[in-house]
This record gives structure tokens, sequence and C-alpha cells, in this order.
């Protein structure tokens, strides 16, 4: 059980460093000192140098959220297979749309800024919202799927983790985190633009927390 534990937590640390790598690439895509103003329209006004150094910082990232999310299935997996392998489909799934989502922000932001003066503009523009913006409804929809998997395993959950946890689900700290815009926008105007990734750095590093406590008990 030893063996279990460190191998699960190695796989969330993995997940967390891909949450710190692509928040690191979507902050350089995204921020605007002002705050968000549109998902779309805020690539209008990134600097085309940053939003490349930012590009490959997400696409580096990405594929360490699977392996997270492999951490997940291999935590819950004793207590509820079923719960733990939806988990780690949907959260699969998330960031497969997720990410190529972001593999098309800087030619998006890129094509956009270089014909905002131009008659193609709006084609530009509404076909990437048709075609690529959408994707981010699929993600949403998909990490409400995570939220209620990873509720039913913490519930179900036979390894001594706190029940509670379950109210630190993706969709919650998402919430919150968006919300921080209004609750407090200094800070809002900081992470709004990466909500996702802050939120599976609370979310990874709070399990892993817990089933490192679990394993010295």
């Amino acid at each position: 059980m030893m063996k279990f534990r460190f191998s699960s937590r190695f796989y969330l640390a993995v997940g967390l460093v891909g949450s710190i790598v692509v928040g690191i690439g979507e902050y350089l895509l995204h921020f605007n000192p002002s705050g968000p103003q549109g998902e779309i329209e805020m690539l209008l006004h990134v600097p085309l140098d940053r939003a490349r150094v930012g590009h490959f910082f997400s696409l580096i990232g990405i594929p360490f959220y699977f392996a997270g999310y492999y951490g997940l299935l291999k935590l819950f997996r004793d207590s509820h297979e079923l719960y733990a392998k939806l988990l780690f489909i949907s959260g699969i799934l998330s960031f497969t749309f997720g990410g190529i989502w972001i593999s098309s922000r800087y030619y998006a932001a890129v094509t956009l800024q270089k014909t905002i003066d131009s008659p193609l503009y709006q084609t530009f523009y509404a076909s990437y919202d048709e075609n690529y913006q959408v994707l981010v409804w699929a993600l949403r929809v998909l990490i409400l799927l995570v939220s209620l998997f990873y509720v039913l395993s913490i519930l179900k959950n036979q390894i001594g983790l706190p029940k509670w946890l379950a109210a630190l689900n993706p969709i919650v700290l998402l919430g919150i985190i968006i919300s921080s815009l209004v609750w407090f926008k200094p800070l809002g105007v900081q992470i709004a633009p990466i909500a996702m990734n802050v939120t599976h750095f609370i979310f990874f590093g709070v399990l892993m927390m817990y089933s490192k406590v679990h394993t010295l008990e």
C-alpha cells in the first residue's frame, strides 16, 4: 500500500507541474493589466512576441495534466473503480479539448490582430468563435463531470480521505477563482486568465497533501 500511495502522489505531482507550466503559458497568452476583455477580444491586446512564448509553454505542459488524472485513477480505483475510471476519462477528455483550444490561441491572436482593419476580420472572428471557442464550453461541461465523479469518489473513498474534500472540487474552485474579479479585482485580474490552472494547482496539491498524511498514518 505504501508503494501505491507513493505512485499516485508522484503522478499528482506531475499534474501539479503541468498546472504551473500551462499556467505560465496561459498567463503570457492572456494577461491584460486592465483585466479580461472577452475570451476572443483579449487576443486583440496581447503582445504577439509574448503570446508566442506562452503558446509553447502551454503545449509543453498539457500532457502533464494527463498524468495528474492518472494519479487520481490510481488513488481512487481501490475504493470505487467505476467512479475512478469515469473521473479519469472525463479528465483526459477535458484536457484533450483544452489542449486543442489553447493550441489555437496564438495563431488566432496573430490572425485577428493582423486583419482587424480588413474586411476579412469578421469572417476570421466568426470562424474562430464557431470552431474553436466553442471547445471552451465542452471543457466546462467535462469539468462539471470531473467534479461529479470526484465528489462521488471522495464520498466512497476507503483510504481515509476526509469527506469535506468533496467541497474542493474543480467546478467550485473554478467559480471562486473567476468570481475574484468581483470580490477582489486586483487578484482576479491576475488569476482569472489562468483560472483552470489555478484550480488544478489547488486540486492536485490538496490531494497530494492529504494522501501523504494518510500514508504516514
